[in-house]
Formats: structure tokens, C-alpha cells, sequence
């Protein structure tokens, strides 16, 4: 079985290469869910404006798997839909208890809940793919991402992590 990360960076490398002729330099970044680095310096915004155009044909796991593609800087910034996230957890099996870390016993606490689509929540994605493609500080902000939100709705939000812990469960383990 494919890694999530793995999987993404082909999909997202080829992606950029059939629409730029350029395979890009991927890397984690703290303002989306993952960037190219400045491969295109001087065209980034027409190679953003490309890209989203044909977002749609980004497909994984039978589901879409980019949202919007923007230019910064010179840098070429992905966002990803949450779609994705449940289409490849579906394909795992159960996850086993982990170890003892602090980060692998919270998301077990988080796979224990009932299964639910991903929420579509950008902090949450953030955290997420700062974790999945374990950028600095990654665990952490995807611990965090929910305190942006208060009371029940923080709750609520919190008791739909199933498929993200148990993805990320299975990638620190398996890969």
C-alpha cells in the first residue's frame, strides 16, 4: 500500500509537469498544504492561473485532490480538498494502538471516535498536511488546529478526526 504523502507528491509532481514541463520541488509550508518552491520564479502567477484552471483533473483515490493553487513570492502554493483525506482512508485497515508518544496516544484517543466525513476546516487541513508531510512544528499545529474554535463547536469538530488520526497513525507507522 501507497503512503498518503507519497501519493500526493506524485500526483501534485506530475500535475505541475504536464501543465508547466517543470517538475517542481516540493516542500511542507507553514501558509498552505504544501509548496513548490520558486522553479518558476518569473511565471509563477501564470503557472497558479494554469493549475487551477485545470484543478479538477487532480484526481486521487477517486477523488479530487486539489482545490485552488496560488502564487507567492514566487512560490507556487497547494491547497488540498479534505475529500481526499476520507477516499484514502477508506482503503486501511483498522489501526492498531501506538506506542507511547504524546502525539501517537492523542491520535488514538482521536481514532477511537466515530467515523465522519473529514471536516473541511482550514486550520485543521493546515495542521494536517504540516503533519502528514512532517514539517517543522507539524504535530503540534495539527494538535492545536482546533482551539480556534470554542465551546461545543470545538467538541464537535474534535469527534470528526477519525480519518485523519487513523491516516496518520498508519503513515508514522507503515512508512
Amino acid at each position: 500500500m501507497i503512503s498518503l504523502k507519497d501519493a500526493i507528491e506524485a500526483a501534485v509532481s506530475g500535475f505541475v509537469k504536464q501543465h508547466t514541463g517543470v517538475r517542481p520541488d516540493l516542500k511542507p509550508s507553514k501558509k498552505a498544504h504544501l509548496a513548490a518552491s520558486a522553479f518558476l520564479r518569473t511565471d509563477a502567477d501564470a503557472a497558479a492561473k494554469t493549475l487551477s484552471e485545470h484543478a479538477a483533473d487532480c484526481v486521487l483515490f477517486g477523488a479530487p485532490l486539489l482545490s485552488r493553487v496560488v502564487a507567492e513570492n514566487g512560490w507556487l502554493l497547494f491547497f488540498f480538498t479534505a475529500d481526499v483525506i476520507d477516499a484514502y482512508a477508506k482503503t486501511l485497515p483498522p489501526a492498531e494502538e501506538p506506542d507511547d508518544s504524546y502525539f501517537m496516544r492523542r491520535l488514538w484517543i482521536a481514532y477511537r471516535h466515530a467515523d465522519a466525513e473529514t471536516p473541511d476546516d482550514p486550520a485543521l487541513l493546515l495542521g494536517f498536511y504540516a503533519a502528514l508531510f512532517s514539517a517543522p512544528d507539524g504535530e503540534q499545529r495539527f494538535l492545536s488546529a482546533s482551539r480556534a474554535h470554542d465551546g461545543n463547536e470545538r467538541v464537535a469538530l474534535e469527534q470528526r478526526l477519525r480519518r485523519m488520526a487513523q491516516i496518520l497513525l498508519w503513515e508514522r507507522r507503515n512508512f
